[in-house]
């Protein structure tokens, strides 16, 4: 792990925080900032083989990618830009208060910026301008990222899933077509094209039109519809209850995506 990679990403962050518009988008909390630096290190893997810029342990934590030493790292890494700290009484007894830091001046961004790789600053130029400090909606998305969906609860984030997929796709490339194939692909695409519009052209000319039937709401139907809902067996009582899950989800295939057609 390399604390000044983390402490460049973490200033780069609330210094391109500072370019917003609205004045409340221009600062961010720590919450915010630790999943800034994740999804650095998430594009810059997806490019290096599964190997993240910081080399931080990332974990699997309650609703999103967590590391205790990223945390660690956003106070002494705003201060020395000389960022400002702000604290707001928490909604909640049991909690601390809300933190939120704010740059101040921005004429460090473009030096911070050149030391770092431009995967990184465009996927934090891009995240910080669409997200901010929505922190529903970047929780989301964090949380819908591979490594994310490959773990369970307080397992390690594994990266190399991403050289995989970079394989996979790699692969699924076909080489270029010669300029023969081509051209006679696209005559084939023209003609396709000439015989779907004949054909749409032929079923205008004879529409059916489906004649309205009434429904019939008689004992029959009635009948029908009580036999129906007696195959559900007995109603569900009303009230509180409470669902229980197998661990086993937290691997399942649809979580992941896994055997999921494109």
């Amino acid at each position: 792990m390399d604390n000044s990679k983390i402490d460049k990403i973490l200033q780069y962050a609330l210094l391109v925080a500072g370019d917003e518009d609205d004045f409340r988008d221009r600062q961010l909390g720590p919450i915010h900032l630790i999943k800034y630096v994740y999804l650095a290190d998430l594009a810059y893997a997806k490019t290096h083989k599964g190997e993240t810029f910081t080399g931080v342990n990332w974990q699997f934590y309650k609703f999103g990618p967590w590391s205790q030493a990223v945390n660690k790292r956003i106070e002494p890494a705003l201060l020395s830009i000389g960022a400002e700290k702000l604290t707001f009484p928490s909604d909640y007894d049991d909690k601390d208060d809300w933190v939120r830091w704010k740059p101040v001046g921005n004429d460090q961004q473009l030096s911070i910026e050149r030391e770092l790789p431009f995967e990184i600053t465009s996927s934090v130029r891009r995240f910080v301008h669409k997200y901010g400090q929505a922190t529903p909606d970047l929780l989301s998305y964090v949380y819908s990222t591979e490594p994310m969906l490959l773990a369970a609860p307080n397992e390690f984030l594994d990266f190399r899933c991403l050289a995989q997929k970079q394989g996979k796709n790699y692969e699924k490339h076909s080489p270029p077509l010669s300029k023969k194939k081509q051209k006679l692909l696209k005559s084939k695409i023209r003609n396709l094209k000439l015989k779907s519009k004949q054909k749409l052209n032929e079923k205008k000319k004879h529409v059916l039109v489906s004649p309205v039937i009434s429904p019939r709401y008689d004992d029959v139907f009635f009948d029908g519809i009580e036999w129906l809902d007696s195959l559900a067996g007995a109603p569900i009582e009303q009230g509180e209850k409470e669902a229980v899950f197998s661990n086993a989800i937290w691997k399942s295939p649809a979580r992941s995506g896994e055997n999921v057609p494109d």
